[in-house]
């Protein structure tokens, strides 16, 4: 029973990292930062850590209002599950297809900082890390949650996720001369077939609740 115990629980986490790492994409969203952050000067480290910090409160919030959110709107757990799976398979597709919202690369040229009166919060906090599919994804886990300590492994998988973004804003020049245009958009690619698959399976489970029958 303990072991079992620690087998769910590891893999309840594992996913929520997997999934949110994929979302959030912090490797693909340094494009972005380096197009809004080129004027910052020596504020760049206090961009990349505020626009962070904001995603934090912002993502934090749907954690633990989660449920209360779905509960006000009458959404049932297992049909959000499955709502939002498609939306994340179909963010997954974009990021397969190296386009949409995931084609930073080449959208990051028409960002400019001078448009936006605080740009850690819009864009950066809001919508590129703390976006739409960020919040399906925390509630798609948080609908998957079935008890407290699950509901902390999901704040400790977004603590963790949000760090390495930091990290990947702090040092994005480096991060980008080693990895190169190529490796990000395989990099991308790859993520994206992660996400379609966690996806799938977000869609299942959700099925398996609301039709018992089909077990």
């Amino acid at each position: 029973m303990v072991p079992e115990f620690f087998g769910s629980t590891a893999h309840f986490f594992i996913t929520a990292v997997i999934s949110l790492f994929v979302i959030i994409d912090p490797t693909g969203n340094i494009f972005s930062f380096l197009a809004l952050s080129a004027a910052a000067g020596s504020r760049r480290e206090s961009l990349a850590w505020r626009s962070c910090l904001y995603a934090f409160i912002i993502l934090t919030f749907f954690i633990i209002l989660g449920r209360l959110v779905l509960t006000f709107f009458g959404i049932s757990l297992p049909a959000f599950q499955i709502a939002g799976g498609l939306i994340l398979f179909r963010i997954a597709f974009d990021m397969l297809e190296g386009r949409g919202h995931f084609n930073r690369l080449d959208t990051s040229s028409s960002l400019v900082a001078a448009e936006y009166r605080d740009t850690a919060l819009v864009p950066l906090a809001m919508p590129l890390l703390a976006g739409p599919g960020a919040i399906s994804t925390i509630l798609v886990l948080t609908s998957r949650s079935r008890s407290h300590l699950e509901d902390l492994l999901i704040f400790a998988a977004l603590t963790l996720i949000l760090l390495l973004t930091y990290l990947a804003f702090r040092f994005a020049e480096q991060l980008l001369g080693f990895m190169k245009e190529s490796g990000m958009r395989l990099l991308t690619r790859i993520m994206g077939l992660i996400l379609a698959a966690l996806a799938v399976e977000f869609v299942i489970q959700g099925l398996r609740v609301a039709f018992p029958a089909w077990q």
